[in-house]
């Protein structure tokens, strides 16, 4: 049990694939406005990571490898990612109809989310099981939000502090994301 908590702690802060990689910084900085589209567009990422990264596992073991078929993996890929995405705003404009301006806003930026791509093309090398694909996609996915949270206490803190000019904005929250992610490597020899 210990060991599966550090294998999280390890894929999710340590080695955060938004800041080793620079994969999904476009999400970072469209989603960091408010601390409530920080929440949800994490928690849709996570959700979205946890049935896609599964997901294209048993296509790449079940259709992929059987048929030889290689050359439209990444197809195969994208069309797994819109049919979760879609698929899951459909099911809540059905059942959830409340929430149908919330799942609305976040859609767009879950469709343009690189970092699921970016996941399941990692995983497709690295993974054995089924069970290792759902906690790799959970892991990568409270990474995100982690960072998501930061990066909107980081910009809701400069905001309202007396920051130079050429500084605001983008800069420093490229800069403090270098900085983070330069720290949280050197918690990398905690765990082998």
């Amino acid at each position: 049990m210990i060991d599966l908590f550090l294998l999280l702690f390890n894929i999710a802060i340590i080695n955060n694939l938004a800041l080793t990689y620079l994969v999904g910084v476009d999400l970072q900085v469209a989603a960091s406005q408010r601390m409530n589209n920080a929440w949800l567009t994490g928690l849709a990422t996570i959700y979205c990571l946890c049935l896609c990264v599964p997901g294209s596992y048993l296509i790449n073991q079940f259709i992929i490898i059987p048929f030889q078929l290689q050359y439209i993996d990444l197809l195969l890929y994208v069309m797994t990612i819109l049919i979760v995405i879609l698929g899951s705003k459909n099911i809540v404009h059905k059942l959830f109809p409340l929430l149908i301006e919330r799942v609305d806003s976040v859609t767009p930026v879950l469709l343009v989310n690189s970092i699921l791509l970016a996941v399941i093309l990692l995983q497709e090398s690295q993974i054995n099981s089924f069970f290792d694909s759902f906690l790799f996609g959970l892991a990568t996915g409270l990474g995100v939000l982690f960072l998501l949270l930061v990066v909107t206490c980081l910009r809701e803190r400069v905001d309202n502090n007396n920051v130079p000019e050429p500084f605001r904005g983008i800069p420093l929250l490229l800069i403090s994301m270098g900085i983070l992610s330069m720290g949280l490597m050197g918690l990398a020899g905690l765990y082998p």
